[in-house]
């Protein structure tokens, strides 16, 4: 098997102190198969990306998040979905790698910054919900994702080692290696990674466009000087492409080249506990025609448009402590260049047009202290962004100038097994490349968006049953809501929005685990007086899991209520409403077996009855040559999966 990979950029760390020194994973104490991820910090999740899970193990970033309670996904094929947290995604929703932002290049939103991400490839996924942080860049309407790749130092020469074999239903393949060699004064890391399948069949027996291939190779270098210091450099290759079961065009490449820098010293006083240092380059190179991943219709015109992207960033940070209070202050720059060329079988040698460049610098601090006999967490942000209509674009130049402020509160109480909590934030983002190409007429000027949000909830932790509840209620002033009804026309609205999510679980027997999460979402569009486009409706998992440390089994059941708030035409820049959805349950079985501390094997059983269903959050089906055309692009029928790992 081709074990080639897709990686990104490896470049600023966001986490304070040891930034570079993280635990790998070790088997033995893990479970098998994971059922359900927990909550064990307010309004922070963090899982580890390797471990399978039902359904099916993560082939991309989305697909990881999806088994997080509050994420939706929009299926437009086998792979490269999008995900929404709380029915909000795009650049709502943060998504970084290694502390560095990621972007695609497609202006149809064709590669998500998930496509690009492996989850294998990385040590550590934390999710942060809602506008509570100011350290994973500006704009957390809905929340930040952090794909984290963290190589633990050398106290004397070794080898390390880590990687997977997957096989699956329509062909899938999966391939994962990491390895790890270095000594005292540092180490050298290669991870290679490779995963591929064909068109999936859905519950009906009908094939569905969406087969897709990835690979990546990424080299990181370290050096270790000291015990306090640390530099990196790392670059990143990855190719791809796939079908797409929702549109004219397939992705027929997705190819990336990235390189970073970063140094870090710690304890340099009393008071300073580091400072970080980070630099990087990502370049994405996209095609997408009609013609090299589908069948040719009769009278199509032979079409492709090859847009790209150029990201440069760098970071500075210091973690910071007087007495008990602990800061992390920090300033980020960011340059983000857009350009395209438009044609037909001949495109390669058209010139490249200017499209859209966006700037954008800001400066942070954020920390916590004890207060009353709990804690308090609260940090402050401003950005500045400057966006660009390139002079070579259609319209001409324009230029529009955003100052962004952003900021949070938050109080946690520990009383008993219980941990209450209260945050307030405020979150504003300057229209993104999306939006600001979805305007109608001379290009209008957008206002920011604005998020007043209040968090509440609760974390439990007990001998046996641990769980949490989290409810928000939100008011997003000058929301951009792309309206299909108006020519794709971008224009800002009045938005509420409120949810709760819940998880639990609870260890009924020594071997025994009983788990469950739910979430809830509803959003109203206050100026057209409708509900909110893309809003997920109730959803919840449970599942049976038996564990004794060699075998595994479980079960888990999914249960998706139905969806009739909605407002056809109208969502955000990678989908919109199509029309209300059925609710739909789905039921999967798997297995395990824990042949060392260092191998284990997993497989399971997803949709065991074979159902015929789509998610609300979904693209609508297009017309493609050779395959039935439905209303939206259905999940994937029963189908069947095995997961080799081994590390050491």
């Amino acid at each position: 098997m081709n074990l080639k990979p897709l990686l990104l950029p490896a470049p600023l760390a966001l986490a304070a102190g040891h930034a570079f020194a993280a635990d790998l994973p070790v088997f033995q104490l893990d479970p098998i198969v994971v059922t359900a991820v927990k909550t064990e910090q307010p309004l922070r999740v963090e899982t580890d990306p390797r471990a399978p899970r039902q359904p099916v193990p993560a082939g991309d970033g989305a697909d990881l998040l999806k088994t997080i309670p509050g994420f939706s996904v929009v299926r437009k094929g086998g792979s490269s979905g999008d995900p929404l947290l709380r029915g909000l995604g795009g650049s709502r929703l943060n998504i970084l790698a290694n502390g560095g932002f990621v972007y695609g290049g497609c202006p149809g939103r064709m590669d998500p910054p998930t496509a690009y991400l492996f989850p294998d490839a990385y040590d550590k996924l934390v999710v942060i919900k809602g506008p509570q942080s100011v350290k994973y860049g500006g704009a957390l309407i809905s929340g930040a994702v952090s794909f984290e790749r963290k190589t633990k130092p050398f106290a004397e020469p070794g080898l390390r080692f880590d990687g997977s074999l997957l096989a699956g239903s329509a062909n899938r393949q999966d391939a994962y290696a990491d390895l790890t060699m270095g000594g005292k004064l540092g180490y050298l890391r290669l991870i290679d990674s490779h995963n591929q399948a064909e068109d999936y069949r859905d519950g009906n027996g009908e094939k569905v466009h969406s087969a897709y291939r990835r690979d990546s190779q990424s080299v990181i270098a370290g050096l270790t000087p000291g015990r306090d210091t640390t530099l990196e450099l790392s670059g990143d290759v990855s190719n791809g492409r796939a079908a797409y079961a929702d549109r004219g065009m397939d992705g027929s490449r997705f190819d990336r080249r990235a390189w970073g820098v970063k140094a870090e010293q710690r304890h340099l006083a009393p008071w300073l506990d580091a400072v970080r240092l980070a630099a990087n380059r990502s370049y994405a190179d996209h095609v997408m025609d009609n013609y090299t991943l589908r069948p040719q219709a009769p009278g199509k015109t032979p079409r492709a448009s090859n847009p790209d992207r150029r990201t440069d960033a760098a970071k500075l940070e210091a973690d910071l402590a007087f007495a008990d209070i602990e800061l992390t202050a920090g300033a980020d720059w960011q340059q983000d260049r857009h350009t395209s060329r438009v044609g037909g079988l001949s495109y390669a040698s058209l010139p490249r047009v200017p499209d859209q460049h966006i700037e954008r610098a800001g400066l942070y601090l954020e920390g916590n202290a004890p207060l009353l006999g709990g804690k308090a967490v609260a940090g402050w942000r401003h950005d500045r962004a400057r966006a660009y209509y390139d002079a070579s674009a259609t319209r001409g130049e324009q230029l529009q100038d955003y100052r962004l402020y952003s900021g949070f509160a938050r109080y946690e109480y520990k009383l008993d097994n219980w941990t209450p909590y209260a945050g307030i934030g405020l979150a504003e983002r300057a229209p993104d490349y999306w939006e600001r190409s979805y305007v109608a007429g001379n290009r209008p000027t957008l206002q920011p968006e604005r998020n007043t949000q209040l968090d509440l909830g609760a974390l439990y932790q007990g001998d046996k049953i641990k769980g949490s509840l989290s409810g928000y209620l939100s008011r997003i002033d000058n929301f951009l809501l792309v309206d299909d009804n108006a020519a794709q026309a971008t224009r800002n609205i009045q938005a509420y929005r409120y949810g709760l999510e819940a998880d639990a679980s609870w260890q009924l027997a020594p071997r025994w685990q009983l788990s469950g999460s739910a979430a809830y979402s509803w959003g109203a569009n206050a100026t057209d007086d409708r509900p909110l486009a893309q809003t997920p409706p109730l959803s919840a998992t449970l599942s049976l899991a038996w564990d004794n440390q060699t075998w595994a089994a479980a079960a888990v059941w999914r249960v998706a209520a139905g969806q009739d708030r909605v407002a056809v035409g109208q969502g955000n820049i990678a989908s919109q409403d199509i029309g209300p959805t059925p609710g739909f349950a789905t039921l999967s079985l798997n297995g395990g077996w824990r042949a060392s501390k260092a191998v284990k094997l997993s497989a399971g059983l997803d949709n065991l009855f074979n159902r015929t269903y789509a998610e609300h959050i979904s693209s609508g089906g297009a017309d493609v040559a050779g395959y039935a055309r439905a209303t939206r692009v259905n999940e994937p029928g029963r189908t069947l999966w095995m997961k080799l790992q081994a590390h050491w």
